[in-house]
Formats: structure tokens, sequence, C-alpha cells
């Protein structure tokens, strides 16, 4: 049974909403403040979260943040919901699936929770596949180790190799075909973003090999958008996508964090080596001109650079690549600094 969570300090739209949901069949858990709706996370699983923009002590986006770092291993559905439509647009930049504008109107309500359903369901598919893929992996690799333990006649090695590297390949394929990836600038999406930094790190740990990451912000992004419009910010953002894939080695990788934010991730890579690859992106960005059709823009951005701790959290790692970023913000933009 799906289980939502509705969190509005109107009773009146909360009724609504409510009510709405339960001709659908869902199992509703109604919270008129912030407060009330931690107290029921303590005693439940949730699947989806409606929160309105005008809740306090904490305020929605730290409720959102409390809930995404509870849930970080398991599929959630985020949706807010508020009168003004740009608040709502500006608000999906942190980390929402979806907005719904009030006043709610049937229909669209009971169908954009249908699709937050869908979506829900295809993260399940995505975990459930990215943990057969990592038990795969560790399965491949004791087998490997068994065989070299046995000293097995060179031949038989090779056939057993032979036979894993097929394995392996399979295993690979079926972990692009899942893979999801971000259509504006062709890199991953957040939610795939996370899957590749969970097997990154678990590589790491196994191999004890250094991994380095790096959080890059846009600088002036919003500027752009307000002044040219969303779609020349578009341009922006493929550009993006396309020059980080040309900087990047073959098995780096770089998806779309947020907004104007992308981390990239630098397996076998100690930090000096990631705050070069970082220079060598932001330099050539500095020196590329976006053309969006009717002008040529000059676009800069910060970086941050952050290798892995070991028995660190991804988010720990993430939060210190980012806070080198703001430094670079910090210190007039268009810099590269290391943790």
């Amino acid at each position: 049974m799906t289980r939502i969570l509705l969190i509005d300090s109107n009773p009146d739209d909360l009724k609504k909403m409510s009510r709405y949901l339960m001709e659908e069949s869902y199992t509703v858990i109604p919270a008129g403040s912030s407060a009330d709706a931690l107290a029921y996370l303590q005693e439940t699983d949730i699947h989806i979260i409606l929160i309105d923009l005008d809740v306090k002590d904490p305020p929605w986006k730290e409720l959102a943040i409390e809930f995404r770092k509870r849930y970080f291993q398991r599929p959630l559905q985020i949706i807010l919901s508020a009168h003004e439509k740009r608040r709502l647009k500006d608000a999906l930049e942190e980390g929402a699936d979806d907005y719904i504008q009030k006043p709610v109107r049937k229909l669209e309500f009971q169908t954009r929770i249908k699709a937050a359903y869908i979506r829900l369901k295809s993260q399940m598919r995505l975990f459930e596949e990215r943990e057969f893929f990592r038990q795969a992996v560790k399965q491949e690799e004791e087998l490997a180790s068994k065989i070299l333990d046995r000293h097995l006649h060179l031949k038989q090695t090779l056939e057993v190799m032979e036979t894993e590297k097929e394995e392996l390949e399979r295993s690979k394929a079926k972990l692009e075909r899942i893979a999801k990836y971000d259509m504006l600038s062709g890199l991953l999406n957040r939610m795939s973003l996370f899957s590749i930094i969970d097997i990154e790190i678990d590589r790491a740990l196994r191999t004890e090999d250094p991994l380095s990451g790096i959080m890059m912000d846009i600088d002036h992004f919003k500027p752009i958008n307000d002044n040219y419009g969303h779609p020349v910010g578009d341009v922006v953002i493929k550009e993006i996508g396309r020059l980080l894939q040309e900087t990047l080695r073959k098995y780096d990788h770089a998806g779309r964090y947020g907004g104007e934010e992308f981390f990239m991730v630098l397996p076998n890579t100690y930090k000096d080596q990631a705050f070069t690859i970082a220079e060598r992106f932001r330099l050539s960005l500095m020196d590329c001109a976006i053309d969006t059709g009717d002008l040529e823009l000059s676009v800069t951005a910060s970086l941050g650079v952050a290798q892995y701790h070991s028995g660190e959290s991804r988010e720990a790692w993430i939060a210190r690549a980012d806070a080198a970023m703001y430094r670079a913000k910090q210190k007039g933009r268009n810099l590269t600094m290391m943790e």
C-alpha cells in the first residue's frame, strides 16, 4: 500500500487533498505542522511526501533535507505545493521531484500523484537492479580469489577468467541499460549519479584505491535565465554537459546534481590529480564561446575538489566538495578550490 504524507498548515487544504487521495485508495497521513510530520516519520515508512512551501519550524527546505537523509537508501518522491508558480519553479531546483499549484484541482492533483507513484516504482526497480549488479560483482571477485588461492593450472585459470570477463561484460551492459540520464545535459541524472557514487565508494573501500570528486556550479546562472530566458539557460546546460564529456577520462563519471550544479566522480584519482582535471575543465569553459543562436555567451564556473575519506558517507564526501566550491565562490568565482 502506497503511503502518502501530507504536510500543510491550512486545515481546509489538508482535508481536501486527503479526500482526493483516499478516493484513489492511497493510505494518507495528514500532518498540520513540520513537527507532526517528523513524528510520523519515526513511526512508519513513507513513499510520497507533499509539502506546502509555507510550513514552518522547520521550514520546508530543512524538512526536505531531513527526509532525504532518512531515506537515502530507499526511493522517495517529494512534491511541493504553493499558490505562486514562480516560487514552486525556484523551489524545484532544490531537489524536489514535482510541484502542484494551489488551489488544488482534483483531476490534476490525482494525475500528478499517479505520476509520482509511477516514478517511485521506477526508482524501486533501479534500486533492485543496482543491488543485483553489486552482488554479481562481489560473487565474481570472490570466485576469482578462490581460484587464485588454490593455484589452479594456467589453462583452467584462463578459462575461468574468460568466463568472468563475459559475466562482467553482461553485468556492465545491464548497468548501462538501467542507467538514466538527464535529458538536458546528457549526463547522469541525480538518482543514477548517487548509484554510481555508491558503487565507486564500495570499489574504493575494497581495493583501497583513491577516489576524488569535483563539485561544480555555473557562475551567475540565474541572471542568464532572468535576462535571456530559460531556453538560453538550457543551451548553456547542454554545452556544459558536452564539454564535461570531452574533458573527463573514459572511466570518470559526471552527473547533474541539481539546477546548475554538477558532480564528477574520479576513480583511482588523488585530489591533486583531480585538481588538475578540474582546472583543465574550468579553463576550457572560460575559453569557450557558447552559441545560443541569437548571441554568444562567455560562461565561467566555480569548482571544489575533495578526496573520499575511508568510512565516510556519500553525503559527507559531497558536502566537503560543496564547501570547497563555495569557497571558490566567495573568493570571486571562476576558481578551483581544494578541500
